[in-house]
């Protein structure tokens, strides 16, 4: 027996290690009624037992109670459940792939799947590959750590006295009424046939089997894939194997979840570190504050191809040089300020499951430049965009709207000035904001000019949602998400068509009216 590659590092997700959980622990409460699992004759396991068969976060705070923190975030709830659905299938042979951002506790997300098979499932020969044997030992040995926690002692039993055989890369025992085996390898090894025990294996998990460096060269990718089509993937068992590929993306073309990625046979899963709406995939594990920072260094350092790829797991976006984030000005009035003028505007969309999401942006005039100052972006149907603008223009006494008019979506003037009299709201002028010749992609190339010379303003409550649509532009894509990106190119066009309408209304409403009500009312949609 060995177990000198020690327990899971709290540093490998980048928690800080401060001791045991506490009432902090947003788990903690969940173990209230259950007693106290560690030596409590009174706990009732059963119930522990299908609590943590149904709940991640749950399993996780019983078997790493020294390391597990942070709630896991709704995207890795619904990866959960999409593994678990296929790790129970019988004479199946799913293949998964799951692409997670560097540094968003992908290992640790392989190591409680691993968990969860031996403790549920009846998977009985499991392997794991990795970049190298040492780290595939790592990742074993932290399952054997686990399997000693003494909450899982205490509900599923005792692994240790069925051992068989326990060595750093291969661990054979009898546990939950079958014969297990779980073995680690490196990638590009000699495990051709490979057969334990008379079984081969039926889960087999590749975590981070490729190295940045080998990505780089067409040959070892090539090389590496071949080997894990050929020879890995085909020690299976002819009773049924779940394949799962965990990895990052590489800013390489012979980056392997790219080719994966492209691959019509897997069934992925790829999600960035950075959402479409300007949060965070798990804000309390990689805040999104410091995840812009990180871009910016890796902008600064000239390879900000680095971040698209492993961070935003976007291997086609933009090596985007068309702006340069660190020189946006800051924003220093203040929200007393008296400002010149405002106005809101629409970027409309569809009323389609799959349409793209609905912007709205509300704008201040300082200084003749439009600010953006507040922004939402969300699908909503026409009813419920005219809703929310009308809420917005209520909100901040802003009685001008502009809405992009292309095609159909002009319709939504109409129904602005038919909802505004059905339900007694005065005060409101709507205008329509022409394109003009240019297309989407050209406007938002001259406003990323803009943006560096203070001629378009960003508050701070915008500016995390307006750089994570600007660092993924790809002015040679045509599925950008970059609908508040397109608001934000109307401001000078608001002001160039309205701006004198825009500056004389906002005084009288100022002089003569106060702040408007934000009422309520019911949309005829």
């Amino acid at each position: 027996m060995s177990r000198s590659l020690g327990k899971i590092s709290s540093s490998e997700l980048g928690f800080e290690d401060d001791g045991p959980v506490t009432d902090s622990n947003p788990l903690h409460e969940s173990f209230e009624g259950f007693g106290e699992i560690d030596g409590d004759p009174e706990f009732n396991a059963e119930e522990v037992f299908a609590t943590a068969k149904e709940s991640l976060d749950f399993l996780a705070a019983l078997a790493i109670p020294d390391v597990y923190k942070y709630a896991f975030p709704p995207i890795y709830l619904s990866i959960w459940e999409w593994i678990k659905q296929n790790i129970y299938l019988k004479r199946k042979f799913p293949q998964l792939a799951l692409g997670l951002p560097r540094g968003f506790a992908k290992t640790l997300v392989v190591k409680l799947i691993i968990l969860y098979a031996i403790l549920f499932t009846n998977r009985q020969f499991i392997i794991v590959i990795c970049e190298n044997v040492e780290k595939a030992a790592a990742i074993l040995s932290d399952v054997e750590d686990m399997l000693d926690e003494p909450n899982i002692k205490a509900t599923f039993g005792d692994w240790r006295l069925g051992m068989g055989v326990n060595t750093q890369v291969r661990k054979v025992f009898a546990f939950r009424g079958r014969n297990i085996i779980l073995k680690g390898a490196g990638a590009n090894t000699g495990i051709r046939g490979i057969t334990e025990k008379n079984r081969r294996p039926d889960l087999m998990v590749f975590d981070d089997i490729q190295s940045r460096e080998d990505s780089e060269s067409e040959i070892l990718a090539n090389k590496l894939e071949s080997w894990m089509v050929g020879t890995a993937m085909k020690t299976k068992s002819a009773e049924g194997c779940m394949y799962l590929f965990v990895a990052n993306m590489y800013p390489t073309k012979g980056s392997l979840l790219r080719k994966i990625k492209a691959n019509p046979n897997w069934v992925k899963y790829i999600v960035g570190g950075i959402l479409a709406n300007g949060t965070s995939l798990w804000e309390e594990l990689q805040p999104i504050e410091q995840l812009l920072r990180e871009f910016q260094n890796d902008l600064s350092t000239g390879h900000p191809e680095i971040f698209y790829a492993e961070v935003l797991n976007d291997e086609n976006a933009s090596l985007n040089n068309l702006i340069d984030l660190s020189k946006i000005p800051d924003w220093t009035y203040q929200e007393d300020d008296i400002d010149l003028g405002r106005f809101i505007i629409i970027d409309p969309s569809g009323n389609r499951a799959n349409s793209d999401s609905v912007a709205i942006g509300y704008f201040r005039v300082f200084e003749g430049y439009p600010c953006l100052c507040e922004l939402l972006e969300k699908q909503l149907s026409p009813g419920a965009t005219i809703m929310e603008a009308l809420s917005m223009g209520l909100r901040n006494n802003c009685t001008i709207i502009g809405v992009e008019a292309t095609g159909y979506q002009q319709t939504l003037l109409y129904w602005f000035d038919f909802i505004c009299k059905q339900q007694g709201i005065l005060g409101f002028d709507f205008f329509e904001v022409n394109t003009g010749v240019r297309n989407k992609t050209q406007r938002i190339i001259t406003m990323f000019r803009q943006l560096p010379k203070g001629e378009i303003k960003l508050h701070p409550s915008v500016r995390n949602q307006i750089y994570v649509q600007a660092i993924a532009f790809n002015p040679h894509r045509e599925d950008n998400i970059d609908n508040s990106l397109d608001v934000l190119t109307y401001g000078p066009k608001m002001l160039e068509l309205y701006g004198v309408l825009i500056y004389n209304k906002t005084i009288i409403a100022e002089q003569d009216y106060g702040a408007m009500p934000v009422i309520e009312y019911n949309s005829p949609f």
